[in-house]
């Protein structure tokens, strides 16, 4: 397939990260990262919302809202240091929380995630560890493979999305006046939008409320299918210089997906 690329700005690729559990939960791991002065960008309690930042927010909430489903081959690749890992992916995701994804070597599976809506389930292909399940509609992934994102938040991202949470605050501050900021009210989570200047997602993340980055997720390669704008790559990073890139090969929205791709045999 040919593509029409938008964008060439890539991020940059921190060094690598080891494949512990399964390679999935290299696709989601966490960021820690700080910088000086950050604790002037906190909320700022007792004021008003932004109604322009909250325009901003809904907009960028809106990109890429109308694809349900999504298909696709692309390539998995993992970096630390001088060490990289490259796997092939193929998935079928639809929305809010329903995944079918396995990465490959040479060839082989490796691992795959399931899920059909209430139940995900993680399986080895070469024996690395026995068949992991976990009973929830959109589970929290971190008490199982020690990272901070739920499984809603992978599926948006295979269907070129930005995560979306909930908010009613939004502000921007004089400091980065091209970020937006967010939060929910009874909430430590902070979450920072950066777009380009078309209103391209360009940067998500969510931080703690000492304003340290939790993750961070990086949108770049756009190109154009079916009259969406798709990311043709997706990098997520944190603060150990590790770094984990999905480039997208062939994705294909709202394509007809079957409910029986996302469950498992004896699964």
């Amino acid at each position: 397939m040919t593509v029409k690329y938008l964008h060439s700005r890539h991020p940059e690729r921190p060094g690598l990260w080891h494949p512990g559990l399964g390679i999935i939960a290299a696709l989601l791991c966490a960021v820690m990262l700080t910088g000086p002065g950050c604790a002037m960008l906190g909320p700022q309690f007792g004021k008003q919302t932004d109604t322009h930042a909250e325009d901003i927010i809904n907009h960028i909430q809106a990109f890429n809202a109308q694809i349900s489903t999504s298909k696709g081959i692309g390539e998995l690749t993992l970096t630390r240091g001088i060490r990289k890992e490259s796997y092939k992916i193929a998935w079928a995701a639809q929305a809010p929380n329903r995944l079918r994804m396995t990465l490959l070597m040479s060839g082989h599976p490796v691992e795959t995630i399931a899920s059909a809506g209430q139940w995900v389930t993680f399986v080895s292909h070469t024996g690395a560890h026995k068949p992991h399940s976990a009973a929830s509609a959109d589970p929290d992934l971190d008490p199982y493979i020690n990272i901070p994102l739920r499984l809603s938040e992978l599926v948006s991202l295979l269907l070129g999305r930005v995560p979306e949470h909930p908010f009613d605050r939004a502000w921007i501050v004089p400091e980065k006046p091209d970020t937006v900021f967010a939060s929910q009210s009874f909430s430590p989570k902070i979450q920072e939008f950066l777009t380009d200047e078309t209103g391209i997602p360009m940067r998500y993340q969510v931080l703690d409320k000492k304003m340290n980055v939790i993750f961070g997720i990086w949108y770049s390669q756009f190109f154009i299918r079916d009259h969406f704008i798709l990311p043709g790559v997706i990098t997520i990073k944190d603060g150990d210089k590790r770094a984990i890139e999905i480039s997208f090969k062939n994705l294909i929205p709202n394509i007809p997906v079957k409910e029986s791709i996302f469950r498992l045999t004896g699964s």
